[in-house]
């Protein structure tokens, strides 16, 4: 595949992006304090984890799941 013939960034992220909907994906964006941050960093680390995306999830379900 010649360099013209490659999709853009934008067209693969945009992809990506289509995927994960389909797949009943929802992408949230907040700010959270630095120290919080921080800690979610480290569990990311020892977790072994490409982002912080599963490791914000896992607390969320974690903290819903002591909510019922």
């Amino acid at each position: 595949m010649s360099r013209l013939e490659r999709p853009s960034n934008r067209e693969i992220v945009r992809a990506h992006r289509e995927r994960r909907r389909a797949a009943g994906r929802v992408q949230v964006n907040t700010d959270l304090p630095g120290d919080l941050v921080a800690l979610v960093d480290q569990a990311k680390e020892a977790e072994g984890a490409r982002s912080r995306a599963p490791i914000i999830e896992q607390a969320l379900r974690f903290y819903f799941e002591q909510k019922q």
